[in-house]
C-alpha cells in the first residue's frame, strides 16, 4: 500500500480526482488536497508562489501523520510537486506528474483575464468557474458526459486564486533541476492536449532520471477524467511497482 496525495491543477479543487480515489482507494491512501483559496477551502487567500504552495503539500502530510508519499500533481500541482520534490526529497517516495511542465509560462490574454476576474469579484470567497473554455482543455470530440464531468467537478476556486495560480505558474521554471530528482517518476500526458503539449510532458521523462512516460490517447489537458480508466490502470501499475 503507498500513501499518495493528489494535487490538483489551476482553478480546479481536491474534487477532480474523484474517479482515481475510488478505483485506487481500496487498495492504496489517496489524500486529495485543497491549496487556500479552492474546494472547502474557498475563505483563504491562495499563494501566488509555488515554494509556498509546496509548504502546503508538507502541511498536509504532516497532519495525516505521512513520513514519504508519492505525490501525484496535475498541470499546476504538477509544478507544486516539482517544488515539493526539489525542496523535501527524503519526504518523497515517488512522483507522478500529469499534463504538466518544467516551466509553465501563461499566455498574456489568459493573465489578463484572471486579473480581471479577480479584480471584479473584491475578494468574494465563491467559485468563479473556469477561466479556459472546455474546448482548450479536452481532446477533439470529447463526449458529452465527460464535458458535464468536468464542468460538475472543476473550476471551484475563487477568482483570486486562479489569478495567483496563474501567477504562480508563469514564475515557475525548474528545467536546470531536474536532473535532481532521484524517486521514482511516472510522466503521464494527453497525446492531443493544448495547454501542456506533449513535448512538455515528454522533456520531463527525458530529463528526470529513470522517468516513465504515458501518453494517453485520445485525452486532452485531463487526461485523468477523459481517460479514466487508462490513467487508473496505468497509475496503478506504477504504485505496484514502488
Amino acid at each position: 500500500m503507498a500513501d499518495v496525495l493528489l494535487i490538483h491543477g489551476a482553478g480546479d479543487s481536491a474534487a477532480i480526482w474523484r474517479s482515481q480515489i475510488a478505483a485506487l482507494g481500496r487498495e492504496h491512501r489517496l489524500l486529495a488536497l485543497d491549496l487556500p483559496g479552492h474546494g472547502a477551502r474557498l475563505a483563504e487567500a491562495a499563494h501566488a508562489d509555488h515554494a509556498a504552495n509546496a509548504a502546503e503539500v508538507e502541511r498536509a502530510l504532516a497532519a495525516a501523520a505521512i513520513e514519504r508519499a508519492v505525490v501525484v500533481g496535475h498541470s499546476l500541482g504538477g509544478a507544486v510537486a516539482l517544488t515539493y520534490a526539489l525542496e523535501q526529497p527524503t519526504r518523497l517516495r515517488a512522483l507522478v506528474l500529469v499534463a504538466s511542465g518544467a516551466r509553465l509560462r501563461m499566455h498574456p490574454s489568459l493573465l489578463e483575464a484572471a486579473r480581471e476576474k479577480a479584480e471584479a469579484a473584491a475578494g468574494a470567497a465563491t467559485p468563479v468557474g473556469s477561466v479556459v473554455p472546455p474546448e482548450r482543455c479536452l481532446a477533439p470530440g470529447a463526449t458529452p458526459d465527460v464535458v458535464a464531468w468536468l464542468g460538475a467537478h472543476g473550476g471551484q476556486a475563487t477568482a483570486q486564486a486562479v489569478y495567483a495560480d496563474f501567477e504562480a505558474n508563469n514564475r515557475f521554471d525548474v528545467m536546470d533541476r531536474l536532473g535532481e530528482i532521484r524517486v521514482p517518476t511516472l510522466v503521464i500526458g494527453g497525446a492531443q492536449d493544448a495547454m501542456t503539449p506533449p513535448k512538455f510532458v515528454q522533456y520531463l521523462a527525458e530529463s528526470i532520471p529513470g522517468a516513465q512516460l504515458a501518453l494517453l490517447e485520445g485525452a486532452g489537458h485531463y487526461p485523468m477524467v477523459e481517460q479514466a480508466d487508462a490513467f487508473n490502470h496505468r497509475l496503478a501499475q506504477f504504485l505496484d511497482t514502488l
